[in-house]
């Protein structure tokens, strides 16, 4: 199952002045050979914070993740004046979780070092899937993303970050890996990059095997498929995309981690994506490759501003459009394999019960069911799908959605901030003042057709009926039912709620055979009990690509 990412982190070095130091010592501590916790230490250059005023702030809980969500106790503030007394207060939920703000007692004095510690988050087959957030126990290491364990300054103004590893509490050999590279790295950005980026140490193995270069591949525990043939092939693509995006020779990391459930998803933060693979060696699907160049492609588009609702149909559905679009032009996968993508994406799109929600209502369902949660996908695909053809048809195939996504991008590295608003504005200077309309029935969930043409000349649209997935209960937790609907296939074939899943029909096996019914064996009250039934629920209309009979495979090019 793929997952929302985060937004990608930018920042123009060249905007601040004079950024104040922030200085980062993180220390990974192992007992009996393996990794137990990760202490932090800070150093803030003069933040100047008023008595009563935030010092530092993390969430609680992001994305339907828990996080340390340190106590103000657990935290040890001090400044030029002595010890710096902390009181916390939790700020109120969004829909992507739920922040706490640490205030100082007194106002502060020169330099403030702070220190915490966690130690990993303890997992289980009852563990709820979701983004790839928390520090997690690896072999004898420990991996996961900052925003789980890092109290950072408040405020988005701009430091000079130095970030180092002391490795000295870790068995000898043990390495420190960020998202932005191998041991101790400086940059300039706002704290939150700290907290939206990747973390590894341990007895890591990479490849490069010395862990040179600006992209490499990182693990604990090692994959049950081969990771060299795996790095080959995503750093071509990579290559493509990053030259397509003008942006040539971007560093970027890959962390890979197992989950004790049969489950598996992606992550992309600064620079860097991971992906965990479930106990049965499944990541968010059957196809690793295009779950990574859909996370790879996070690097790039974007819009500014918005409730995450209101613009995940542009970072998601983008991802969707340009890892296949840009993996068939590199000749990264072949015309079989992105017909069978593309209509991957447009069942998703179809079949999905929220198909129409609209964008607000979506959201506020998106990390309580894994559904709504795959919405901004497939309609953004589908909406970016149909501009694309409506400007190659308009302009006699001169222009087309990449010059709408470099334009975006140009504007954004000029320091221009561009939204939601100023993308309407470009559509409907490609294709008039129909173009808003068609932006704001996206936005409200009316149902998007394909346009009569689209990709290329050799495929062509068709309608088609299609009876929707449905598992019947939480798509993000496998190792327990929970949240059984009533009305679903599984609940009606006796399946309840609680029932520890002992072993089940792969999930990607049974999306992609429509005829294929789940075996499920539970334990309920002791005893061991086994359903079988159709995940299916009720034919719904739908739209997929097929290939023109009697047309040249050079009518193919994207």
């Amino acid at each position: 199952m793929g997952l929302l990412a985060t937004s990608m982190l930018t920042f123009s070095a060249a905007a601040a002045e004079a950024p104040a130091p922030l200085d980062v010592v993180l220390r990974p501590h192992a007992s009996g050979g393996v990794a137990d916790r990760m202490d932090v230490e800070l150093r803030i250059a003069h933040p100047g914070v008023a008595a009563g005023q935030p010092l530092l702030r993390m969430p609680t809980t992001i994305v339907s993740t828990p996080t340390a969500g340190y106590d103000a106790s657990a935290i040890v503030a001090r400044d030029d004046k002595g010890p710096l007394p902390l009181t916390m207060a939790d700020e109120a939920p969004t829909p992507t979780g739920t922040y706490r703000h640490y205030d100082v007692g007194r106002a502060t004095v020169g330099d403030v070092v702070v220190r915490y510690g966690t130690p990993p988050r303890a997992v289980s087959v009852a563990t709820r899937n979701g983004p790839l957030f928390d520090l997690r126990q690896q072999a004898d290491g420990l991996m996961g993303a900052g925003v789980y364990f890092l109290a950072l300054p408040a405020g988005e103004q701009p430091y000079r970050i130095s970030l180092k590893w002391d490795l000295s509490g870790m068995p000898k050999g043990a390495r420190g890996i960020w998202s932005l590279g191998e041991g101790d790295q400086s940059t300039v950005a706002p704290a939150e990059l700290l907290a939206f980026s990747f973390y590894a140490t341990g007895s890591v193995k990479s490849v490069p095997a010395a862990g040179k270069g600006n992209f490499g591949l990182y693990w604990l525990t090692q994959p049950p498929f081969n990771v060299n043939d795996l790095a080959t092939g995503i750093q071509r693509l990579y290559g493509y995309m990053s030259h397509f995006f003008k942006d040539d020779g971007a560093p970027y990391r890959v962390f890979i981690r197992a989950n004790p459930y049969p489950a598996g998803g992606g992550t992309a933060l600064a620079k860097s994506f991971m992906f965990g693979y479930g106990v049965d060696g499944t990541t968010a699907g059957s196809d690793t490759q295009m779950l990574l160049a859909h996370e790879m492609t996070h690097n790039w588009p974007r819009l500014d501003g918005g409730e995450h609702a209101a613009t995940a149909w542009y970072t998601e559905g983008m991802a969707e459009y340009y890892s296949v679009v840009l993996a068939g032009r590199a000749g990264v996968i072949d015309q079989a394999k992105f017909l069978r993508v593309v209509n991957d994406h447009a069942s998703g799109y179809y079949s999905n019960p929220y198909v129409a929600l609209t964008n607000t209502q979506a959201g506020a369902k998106f990390w309580s069911d894994a559904r709504a949660q795959r919405v901004p996908y497939g309609r953004g695909f589908m909406y970016l799908a149909r501009v694309d053809a409506e400007i190659r048809a308009t302009s006699d195939g001169r222009r087309s959605l990449d010059d709408l996504v470099l334009e975006v991008l140009e504007r954004q590295r000029k320091g221009e901030k561009v939204g939601l608003e100023q993308w309407v504005a470009m559509v409907v200077r490609e294709l008039g003042d129909g173009a808003r309309q068609e932006y704001e029935d996206m936005v409200a969930g009316k149902l998007i057709e394909p346009a009569p043409t689209g990709f290329a000349p050799c495929y062509r649209a068709v309608k088609a009926p299609e009876r929707p997935f449905d598992l019947g209960y939480d798509e993000m937790r496998l190792g327990v039912v929970a949240d059984l609907r009533a009305d679903s296939p599984a609940a009606q074939a006796g399946v309840k709620e609680g029932d520890l899943i002992v072993k089940s029909s792969p999930k990607q096996a049974l999306m992609d055979d429509p005829a294929k019914q789940m075996e499920i064996t539970v334990k309920r009250d002791g005893q061991e009990r086994s359903f079988t039934y159709l995940p299916r629920g009720q034919a719904v209309t739908s739209w997929h690509w097929e290939r023109v009979p009697g047309v040249e495979d050079s009518a193919c090019h994207l």
